[in-house]
């Protein structure tokens, strides 16, 4: 039986954080390591493929395609089953993913025949002994056309397998994810402890948050060849008494690599020894989810915390020579002043380089929106990217809205004190991201003139009050 794990290209319309970030489809790896030696699993991943999948499809004839994606990749996942069935029938489609796991329902096509909706390191070998043996279809699987009842969910079992990282052995060297170069991606950990409104992560295990042990993850961490290290983790930095452990368990097995994990704001501020420690473990860059540095926001999406915790934390990062990786929730309630504040406080905190998320109302989310609210249709998934200005803005209009963040982009990361800053990275990086993020830039400057022709066109109603248009 032979299976082809595919990950789809990216949609033109999504924004393209992937010119900036590009990481390794962990969870094809993950499933090719829990397929018997007789499938011949082959990873395809197509955002760095030049065939088509078609193509894949003549040249494998596999019996079994599976593809994984996020709500961007709906209709890309749904057209590839469509293909795989217009080259053979018999050919089996399973479809999963963090966004299928929480809304299969956006999945359900007569041309996927399964979809993994829970514990998929166990669900997956068992759907393959399905295909092969026809034994009983495991709990955590919805065939075509079934709806999901959560009350026949099986519980979480949070099972892991080290990936099989040879078969991406091709793509290795065109991973990376901003200044971090053949990054290799490493999970340590399931869902996150904490509660914030606008966040997809504790979704999808159901509000549970589970460690793995850490000497299974030693073990793995040993076995990359990688020194670049993404703990993709939704927060590695929970735990004062874990991030210890791991620290002590790098020194006693020796292994000397560089790290990129996410971080709270509020245990950067609180634990600044333990960040030095795990700095000089090796640690290099911390992800924060500072959301806003306004007055009142953060109580806006149950972060907890403060606007001077954020700023204890920004100084702890700068004074321990620790890159920081900055996203912000960008408000549809804001107004150019509020844009103009953000990137002052950004300045005055050094912070170069950054993420700036409209708020987006992901389904399944604490967040709900009434459908007027919304400038984009809930089927029109590529556009769903956290990039794309999802609700309609309050203040300004859409174009207008647009072009505040495009500006706010450009007054961070090029600044000219943070210019001289990109020099410590290696010139093939440097090259990159230029490259990358004019793309980006591009996108979004096409973004506003699209903003303005529905403007003309009547689509999008202008409301902005006088003084909040443009200059």
């Amino acid at each position: 039986m032979r299976v082809l794990l595919a990950r789809p290209a990216p949609d033109p319309e999504t924004i393209g954080l992937r010119h900036v970030m590009l990481v390794e489809p962990l969870e094809l790896e993950v499933l090719a390591s829990l397929c018997r030696p007789d499938a011949e699993p082959v990873v395809v991943d197509l955002t760095l493929e030049r065939d088509s999948f078609e193509d894949f499809l003549r040249r494998e004839r596999p019996d079994v395609v599976a593809l994984t994606g996020y709500i961007t990749n709906v209709k890309a996942m749904i057209a590839a089953c469509r293909s795989a069935k217009a080259r053979d029938p018999r050919t089996v489609t399973i479809v999963g993913g963090v966004h299928c796991e929480v809304c299969p329902e956006h999945l359900d096509d007569p041309a996927v025949d399964f979809r993994v909706v829970r514990n998929a390191v166990t669900a997956f070998p068992a759907l393959l002994d399905h295909v092969r043996d026809k034994g009983p279809v495991p709990p955590g699987v919805l065939r075509s056309g079934e709806r999901l009842d959560p009350a026949r969910l099986p519980p979480h079992d949070f099972a892991w397998v080290h990936p099989d990282r040879r078969t991406t052995a091709r793509y290795r060297d065109r991973y990376f994810y901003i200044f971090q170069d053949k990054v290799a991606l490493l999970k340590t950990a399931f869902g996150c402890p904490y509660r914030c409104n606008f966040c997809f992560c504790r979704e999808i295990t159901s509000h549970e948050y589970r460690e793995r042990a850490l000497e299974d993850v030693l073990d793995e961490l040993a076995a990359i060849e990688q020194r670049e290290i993404y703990i993709v983790d939704d927060d590695f930095l929970v735990s004062e008494k874990r991030v210890k452990a791991f620290v002590d368990g790098l020194r006693r097995r020796g292994i000397d690599k560089h790290y990129l994990v996410y971080g709270r704001a509020d245990f950067i501020a609180k634990h600044p020894v333990s960040l030095e420690t795990f700095r000089d473990a090796g640690l290099s860059t911390v992800i924060v989810g500072f959301e806003s540095f306004l007055p009142g926001e953060l109580e806006r999406y149950g972060k907890g915390g403060s606007l001077e915790t954020n700023r204890a934390a920004v100084d702890v990062l700068n004074r321990l020579g620790i890159d920081c990786y900055a996203t912000l929730i960008l408000h549809p309630s804001w107004g150019r002043a509020e844009f103009s504040a953000t990137g002052r406080a950004l300045r005055a905190l050094g912070i170069k380089n950054v993420n700036l998320q409209p708020l987006t109302p992901l389904p399944g989310t604490g967040l709900a929106s009434p459908e007027e609210a919304l400038v984009i249709g809930r089927d029109d998934f590529a556009r769903w990217d956290l990039a794309h200005v999802t609700l309609r803005p309050e203040r300004m209009s859409v174009s207008e809205y647009y072009r505040q963040i495009i500006r706010l982009y450009l007054v961070t990361l090029y600044h000219p004190r943070h210019l001289l800053g990109y020099l410590k990275y290696p010139l093939r990086m440097q090259w990159r991201m230029a490259a990358g993020s004019r793309r980006v830039h591009q996108q979004y400057l096409s973004k506003l003139e699209e903003a303005r022709r529905l403007e003309r066109a009547g689509v999008y109603a202008r409301r902005a009050p006088p003084g909040e248009g443009r200059p």
